[in-house]
C-alpha cells in the first residue's frame, strides 16, 4: 500500500469526471454530472456506447431539469466526450466514476488500468452494486483512494448513495465521497463496515425473496403482492423507515410498546418459512408475473412513466421533510471547506 499522504482536489472544485462504462448507471451518472456543471470524459468499449449515452442523457434530461437538478433547457452534450481507453479518461479528468459490470476479473483489470494512469491525487469512486471495496482494492497500487458510491436505479433521480469505505481507504477519502455526493444533491449513507451486496440491496431482496415465495406459495396474485407493497408499505417507506415505521406502530409505547405487544409474532413473521431458489420452474413463473403486473406493456414504457412519477414522488417528499419533527435534514453540509483537512 502507498502511504503517502495527499491533498485532494475539494469536492467542490471538481470540474470534470472520468465515466467508465457508460451503461444505465454510467450514462446515468453522466447525467446528473453534466447536470451540476462538470465535464465528462467517458469510455465504453460497447457497440453504439456513444450514441446510446446521447440518447439517454437526452431522455434524461427533463427529469433533472423538473427536479431544479439541471438549470438549462437542453442538455449540454457538447461538455461530454468519450476518449479510446479508461486510462486516458482517468488521466483528463479530476476524478473517476467507474461503473463496469460486476465481473470481478474484469473489474479488476479495469481499475489496475485505472489506477496506474490517474495521479494518486484523484478519487476512484466505483458504482458497484455488490463487490467489496477491499476486494477490488486489491488490483490498485493507490488503495486508499478507491471508495465506493453506490447509486439506486435510476441513478440520476433516486437520492440515495451508499458510501463504503474499504480496508486501505483513508477516512478523508470517505468523507470526500459523502461531500461530493451531497454537491450532486445525493442523499449519501456511510456503511461502517463491508458486506457483500452493501446494506440497501440486503434490505431490498429480502422483501423480493418474501415476494418471490408469496407468488410460489400462491399466497396472492402477481398484482396483488406488488399492490401490497405499492399501497401499504410503500406510501409509509417513503416518509420513514423500517425502523421508525416501527416505533410508530407502539403508539405512545414507541418501540418497547410494540416489542412489549407482538415481539414474537415479529420474530415468526421474520423467519423465511420459504427459501426460493432460481430453478427454471421459478424464473418460468416470474417471466409470467412480469407480464401480469406490467399488462404486457413494453419496458420503455413503463421506464418513462417510473422517471415522469418520481419526479413528483420526490418532490412531495422534500417537501414532507420539512415538516417532519427533526426539522429539515441539513444538505448543506458540502459548502464546508473540506479542502482544509483533506488528505493533509
Amino acid at each position: 500500500m502507498n502511504s503517502k499522504s495527499y491533498t485532494y482536489t475539494s469536492p467542490g472544485d471538481i470540474r470534470s469526471v472520468a465515466v467508465i462504462g457508460t451503461g444505465s448507471v454510467g450514462a446515468s451518472w453522466a447525467a446528473l454530472f453534466l447536470a451540476h456543471g462538470l465535464d465528462v470524459v467517458a469510455h465504453d468499449p460497447g457497440p453504439d456506447a456513444e450514441p446510446r449515452a446521447r440518447r439517454f442523457i437526452a431522455d434524461a434530461w427533463p427529469a433533472l431539469v423538473a427536479l431544479g437538478q439541471a438549470g438549462t433547457p437542453q442538455p449540454p452534450l457538447a461538455r461530454l466526450r468519450f476518449v479510446a481507453t479508461a486510462a486516458e479518461a482517468a488521466r483528463a479528468a479530476d476524478a473517476v466514476q467507474e461503473n463496469i459490470p460486476e465481473k470481478p476479473e474484469l473489474k479488476a483489470r479495469v481499475l489496475a488500468e485505472i489506477d496506474a494512469a490517474a495521479t494518486p491525487e484523484k478519487i476512484i469512486l466505483s458504482s458497484t452494486g455488490g463487490i467489496t471495496p477491499s476486494a477490488m482494492q486489491a488490483s490498485c497500487a493507490n488503495p486508499e483512494r478507491l471508495v465506493v458510491l453506490h447509486p439506486f436505479n435510476p441513478s440520476h433521480l433516486i437520492p440515495l448513495v451508499e458510501v463504503v469505505g474499504g480496508k486501505h481507504t483513508k477516512p478523508e477519502v470517505i468523507e470526500w465521497a459523502m461531500a461530493f455526493a451531497r454537491r450532486l444533491g445525493k442523499q449519501p449513507i456511510r456503511l461502517n463496515a463491508e458486506a457483500k451486496g452493501h446494506m440497501t440491496n440486503r434490505l431490498q431482496f429480502a422483501l423480493v425473496r418474501e415476494a418471490v415465495a408469496c407468488l410460489i406459495e400462491g399466497i396472492a396474485s402477481a398484482q396483488d403482492i406488488d399492490a401490497a407493497v405499492r399501497y401499504g408499505l410503500g406510501p409509509r417507506w417513503t416518509l420513514m423507515g423500517s425502523l421508525l415505521t416501527l416505533h410508530l406502530a407502539g403508539g405512545n409505547g414507541g418501540m418497547q410498546g410494540i416489542l412489549a405487544h407482538a415481539g414474537k409474532a415479529i420474530e415468526e413473521w421474520w423467519t423465511p418459512m420459504t427459501q426460493p431458489q432460481l430453478t427454471p420452474q421459478v424464473q418460468e413463473r416470474l417471466a409470467m408475473a412480469a407480464a401480469e403486473v406490467s399488462s404486457g406493456q413494453p419496458v420503455e414504457d413503463w421506464v418513462h412513466w417510473r422517471d415522469e412519477a418520481l419526479v413528483g414522488l420526490l418532490d412531495l417528499q422534500r417537501s414532507v421533510e420539512r415538516l417532519a419533527p427533526h426539522g429539515s435534514p441539513n444538505k448543506e453540509q458540502e459548502t464546508q471547506d473540506y479542502g482544509a483537512s483533506a488528505g493533509r
